[in-house]
């Protein structure tokens, strides 16, 4: 009989703290210590702790997860703390038997998803889960394990894809010697087995179902991972790049299909309180930047900062797994990255100087947002302060709580304009890269001064969002992934993207001027200029994409992904290869030029497999 790899211990303490047990190697136990499935799978509550569970064990991959994908890339550096394996991943010159390597993490969370899909089928055909509930647990559960595929097939090329139900631990050495599916072929197959789901909807779960709750603190709605998130980011691996847009448009429209209300597609808070901005108290004096880690007064910065029982976070963020001081793992990123812990990573010089060789629109001569994910220690030491910037105070090794922010909107919109770029849409891509939708299409009147008129983005009613000059005016039909309804007419229609500010603009940084962009009446790229044609090379679009990737989403777990996707794409292996040998060049690693000569062959770019 098939058995369950979740231990009763787990099953007890999920009820009161998500990552209860979390701790455990959840495959690493005796058979006796294991729960025969008659004893675990009976209820809907049963069901319910099986979900949970399964995402304790997650919580317990957020330091590898930010290792792999931050640390092998160029943003994130070692410290003279880091031991020899840390260092190994940093220069890829990484061993069989290095402990950051081991696929096994991975593979015991996807052998237990394997197992709850497997009993998730009995209980719906006894009918102890009614066909809802079946549909929103198991999409749940197997949307998580593509996730997982993914992750693995990024950082190890050819994998085992397994999807039957393990009943041994002895199964797991085994896979060392298992036929491996190719990168290209996994992704088929998670597409496949991904896209037909019974309920892929951008919350796994209604509020009203019975795993929506609060529990310390923390409400379990964004706990589940994000459908229409991760099948963008296969159709981007893939290259189909209209699905790609297709479903990040469905995660960017979220507020469409009700409450609670999402406000993705605006990119920019409506509570006045609330921003979410860089801003400054005195215009161009850089030393007055708001810099709050609060929901009074908040900034850029309180993206990372603010709980999530603070409503106005989930505009911003869409996966999101809570720590708790009181059970295991607790927030790995304080040993990582505080002072308080190991401090074993830290921002590479790379990227300061990237942040630092930016200029705002106010003259302030660096990326604001530099100054808000990292800081510089007493002792001169830069420390990453984005992923500790939410864990309990005062950061210690006993005091872990915290979150595990995975998923968020500006996230979501760049990888939108990576597909509509690709897609031929460079365009709708600039405009949410640079000042958004109603600053990019515009059909209106002006002022004898040449500049918009407030509320007169549309002229009618039912004209559609994408609007231009030049080579005539640009239309998509409602359910295209490209139709954003940006009307800003308040005596006739006022559309739910009206307000939409765009990643750069957020950050008050300039609209990037590109060969290609001619604008009208204005000063091209200001407020009160139109553009006017639009012709941009689409490599040089996807690098600045690329390059604001960068900028916003440093430390967050995206790096190695990125770099990889487009030296992929391009058939170009330098692409990668020639960001990670700066990387080591600014830190004075003399392996750099090896690494470069290494990474110039795509085999390379992998991990040792070794279970």
């Amino acid at each position: 009989m098939r058995q369950s790899y979740i231990r009763f211990s787990m099953l007890a303490l999920v009820a009161v703290a998500l990552t209860a047990g979390s701790c455990r190697k959840m495959l690493e136990v005796l058979p006796e210590d294991r729960l025969d499935q008659s004893m675990v799978y009976n209820s809907l509550a049963d069901a319910d702790a099986v979900v949970l569970g399964i995402y304790g064990q997650v919580a317990a991959l957020g330091d590898r997860y930010i290792l792999l994908n931050e640390l092998r890339a160029d943003l994130v550096d070692v410290t003279p703390n880091a031991d020899p394996y840390l260092q190994q991943l940093s220069a890829h010159n990484v061993s069989a038997d290095n402990p950051y390597a081991d696929p096994a993490p991975f593979y015991k969370v996807i052998f237990n998803c394997n197992d709850a899909l497997a009993n998730f089928k009995i209980m719906a055909d006894k009918g102890v889960l009614s066909q809802a509930e079946f549909a929103q647990r198991y999409s749940d559960i197997a949307v998580l394990r593509t996730w997982l595929y993914l992750q693995l097939g990024i950082h190890y090329g050819a994998v085992p894809y397994i999807k039957d139900a393990v009943t041994t631990v002895k199964d797991i050495p085994a896979l060392n010697n298992a036929p491996k599916l190719p990168f290209d072929q996994l992704i088929d197959q998670l597409i496949a087995d991904t896209k037909d789901l019974p309920y892929l909807e951008y919350l796994a779960y209604p509020a009203e179902t019975s795993l929506v709750f609060t529990v310390d603190g923390s409400n379990t709605q964004k706990v589940f991972i994000s459908k229409p998130h991760v099948l963008g980011e296969l159709y981007l691996w893939k290259g189909d790049y209209y699905q790609a847009a297709y479903w990040y448009k469905k995660l960017l429209s979220g507020m469409d299909v009700g409450a609670p209300r999402i406000e993705y597609e605006v990119n920019e808070n409506r509570i006045s309180s609330f921003n979410f901005l860089v801003t400054f108290e005195r215009s161009q004096d850089g030393s007055s930047l708001v810099n709050s880690l609060t929901d009074v007064g908040a900034s850029w910065r309180s993206i990372f900062a603010i709980a999530n029982t603070v409503r106005e976070w989930s505009y911003e963020w869409n996966w999101s797994i809570p720590y708790s001081n009181s059970f295991a793992p607790g927030n790995p990123f304080v040993e990582l990255m505080s002072k308080a812990g190991g401090y074993k990573i830290k921002p590479s010089q790379k990227v300061i100087d990237l942040w630092n060789a930016q200029t705002l629109t106010n003259g302030v001569p660096w990326d604001a947002r530099g100054k808000m994910s990292y800081e510089i220690a007493p002792d001169g030491d830069p420390v990453i302060t984005k992923l500790t910037d939410n864990a309990t105070a005062p950061l210690s090794l006993l005091n872990k709580g915290g979150q595990w922010n995975i998923f968020r909107a500006a996230q979501a919109h760049l990888r939108f304009a990576e597909a509509a770029n690709r897609d031929g849409q460079g365009r709708v891509a600039y405009a949410l890269l640079n000042d958004g939708l109603i600053n990019t299409f515009y059909y209106g009147a002006f002022s004898s001064g040449g500049t918009k008129i407030p509320g007169s983005f549309f002229e009618l009613e039912s004209e559609i969002t994408h609007q231009g000059f030049g080579t005539g005016r640009v239309t998509y039909p409602v359910g295209s992934p490209y139709y954003f309804d940006a009307r800003d007419n308040q005596s006739v229609a006022r559309g739910v993207w009206y307000r939409n500010r765009g990643i750069r603009a957020r950050a008050a940084m300039p609209n990037l001027a590109l060969p290609g962009i001619t604008y009208g009446p204005g000063t091209a790229g200001g407020y009160g200029s139109v553009m006017m044609g639009f012709d941009v090379d689409p490599v040089l679009l996807e690098d600045k994409i690329i390059e604001e990737d960068a900028l916003e989403l440093a430390f967050e777990g995206e790096r190695w992904s990125d770099l990889t996707r487009i030296a992929r794409r391009r058939n170009d292996p330098a692409f990668l290869a020639d960001k990670i040998y700066e990387k080591l060049i600014k830190a004075g690693n003399p392996n750099a030029g090896a690494a470069r000569a290494k990474l110039m062959d795509p085999k390379n770019w992998y991990l040792p497999f070794k279970l």
